[in-house]
């Protein structure tokens, strides 16, 4: 049995594969298992995956190249991975992205050695022409699932090894945005120990057409389609848990998030609906449950107002003059 499952989706991603590839097969552990998952891409991506697998022939029993029927997105591409890996650990890469070259088997030897059920790393968040920032993961212990509700840490499986049971047991997602964070939260919440790993080991590549960055009023809404579908089973993992009351700061200030992408089209009356009406149920108590930052009470009442738009102007020609 492999110690760790890598898995990754494949589709559309022909000018990146062959970069991610070679960073998952040039791993320096030696007890790996990779799971690509084609989910019917149309491009070259399969047959440039074989060809860069040429390049490393000691991995070649290690590979598992697993078909789809038919193209069905990220939530069932994650479902069908997790389903098919064998390792006591899962790791996850996105074919756009990259795993620093010794990022399996200091996660793992960490898990190993500290009996961790989760371990998470920082991540660089960027890409070349725009340059790299490093994102921290770090959260207080026992505060991991608040920092994810809350998006202090970001909800992605490309930073997390996390043992293969608590994965096979998770909520499955039912949207192809922020499918991941159904994932994580899921996984967190059953999670037994935690650790945490202060480097950056996975390169996040930051691209305009991926589903996370398309622009557009029509692409934003879309995701927020997406996310509130995801929120679903989000918050039913929240209910069964016990610990996060439904009216408590973080399952509100997650409710809340699940609008905040709407800020910048909130002027238009359209838009200004729809934010009103992301889980409306809110909107009589966000100003009076404790524990979610001034900053975006404020906001909140702008925004109500009509006053959040005029005011990003203000301040924005404010931080020009200085």
């Amino acid at each position: 049995m492999p110690a760790v499952s890598v898995i990754v989706p494949v589709y559309k991603v022909e000018p990146y594969i062959a970069r991610c590839a070679r960073s998952l097969f040039g791993q320096t552990m030696a007890e790996l298992e990779y799971i690509f998952i084609d989910d019917c891409t149309p491009d070259r991506s399969i047959d440039i995956l074989r060809e860069v697998l040429e390049e490393f022939p000691e991995r070649k029993g290690q590979v598992k190249i697993h078909r789809m029927p038919r193209n069905s997105g990220q939530a069932e591409v994650r479902k069908t991975g997790i389903s098919l890996a064998g390792g006591d650990y899962i790791a996850h890469c996105d074919s756009d992205d990259t795993f620093a070259p010794e990022a399996c088997e200091k996660m793992y030897r960490k898990a190993i050695e500290e009996h961790l059920d989760i371990v998470v790393c920082d991540f660089l968040m960027g890409n070349d022409s725009t340059g790299w920032k490093r994102k921290s993961q770090k959260s207080v212990p026992g505060r991991e699932v608040s920092d994810l509700l809350s998006g202090r840490v970001m909800g992605s499986l490309g930073t997390r090894l996390i043992r293969r049971e608590l994965l096979a047991g998770s909520k499955a997602p039912v949207a192809n945005f922020c499918e991941d964070l159904v994932l994580v939260v899921s996984a967190t919440l059953k999670a037994g120990a935690i650790g945490y790993l202060p480097e950056p080991l996975q390169n996040y590549y930051v691209r305009e057409e991926s589903i996370s960055h398309r622009p557009g009023k029509a692409a934003l809404l879309a995701r927020l389609e997406d996310l509130k579908a995801n929120a679903g089973p989000i918050l039913e993992a929240l209910r069964e848990d016990g610990r996060f009351p439904e009216k408590g700061a973080d399952v509100v200030f997650f409710k809340y998030r699940c609008r905040q992408d709407l800020q910048p089209f909130v002027h238009q009356r359209d838009i200004f609906k729809v934010w009103e009406n992301v889980f409306p149920e809110i909107n009589r108590i966000f100003l009076f449950t404790r524990g979610i930052p001034a900053e975006e009470k404020f906001f909140f009442i702008l925004i109500y107002l009509q006053l959040f738009h005029p005011w990003k102007k203000v301040m924005g020609k404010l931080r020009h003059r200085v």
